[in-house]
């Protein structure tokens, strides 16, 4: 999905870069930031909404939390129009090479960290680890939470998958996760072509000038 410039009448949309992961491919470089959404960031996310009701999102095999990947991404972008500055909550948004949103993943914080949806449309491995570690690393910011992913009834193809990331089923759970006292020492993205800068306090980006609607 692409972003079109809206209007200079429009106010900027400050949303916050946690995150950008950069992988050297050959000659080439791809690049993957992870943006966090909340409420200031909602004339965006309503155009965003408006423009996928005439776009198909194609299948993700590993997809998380829902039937489809149009779920995921409709219930984490709605979720993110009500998220306040100081929210446990968190949906955060994929972007490839600072021009397609690729990937959505949206937490919610009750006590422990648990994953309502993770989507990536990309076909990208990439896009999904860098999206699963800004969940880790900011849940391991947190005091002894976990992080848990939907995945009791997902397949066992899934679940090797996340497994491979550092998940696991502690005794008498079924969803896969990281208890707190193991996600600080989880490393999910372990590649020498790979290059991560994380953004603690959390960077004010506008969107705006970085994504274009419908070009």
């Amino acid at each position: 999905m692409q972003v079109q410039r809206v209007n200079n009448t429009q106010p900027n949309f400050q949303a916050l870069k946690v995150q950008t992961v950069t992988q050297n491919i050959g000659q080439s470089i791809k690049t993957i930031d992870v943006y966090s959404l909340n409420y200031k960031d909602k004339a965006l996310l309503d155009r965003m909404l408006e423009i996928v009701k005439n776009q198909s999102f194609p299948k993700d095999k590993k997809l998380l939390g829902a039937d489809s990947v149009r779920e995921v991404f409709e219930n984490g972008i709605k979720r993110a129009k009500n998220l306040t500055e100081l929210a446990v909550d968190r949906v955060m948004l994929a972007v490839e090479n600072g021009k397609r949103i690729v990937g959505i993943m949206d937490i919610e914080g009750r006590g422990d960290q648990r994953v309502r949806g993770l989507a990536v449309w990309n076909g990208d491995k990439l896009t999904r680890d860098s999206l699963v570690r800004a969940g880790v690393k900011d849940t391991a910011k947190m005091d002894e939470y976990a992080l848990i992913l939907p995945t009791e009834k997902s397949s066992d193809s899934i679940k090797r998958y996340y497994r491979g990331l550092g998940f696991y089923t502690p005794k008498d759970e079924k969803d896969l996760m990281l208890e707190y006292d193991r996600i600080k020492k989880v490393n999910v993205i372990n590649d020498e072509n790979v290059n991560i800068k994380d953004f603690y306090h959390k960077r004010n980006v506008d969107l705006v000038n970085i994504l274009k609607l419908d070009a």
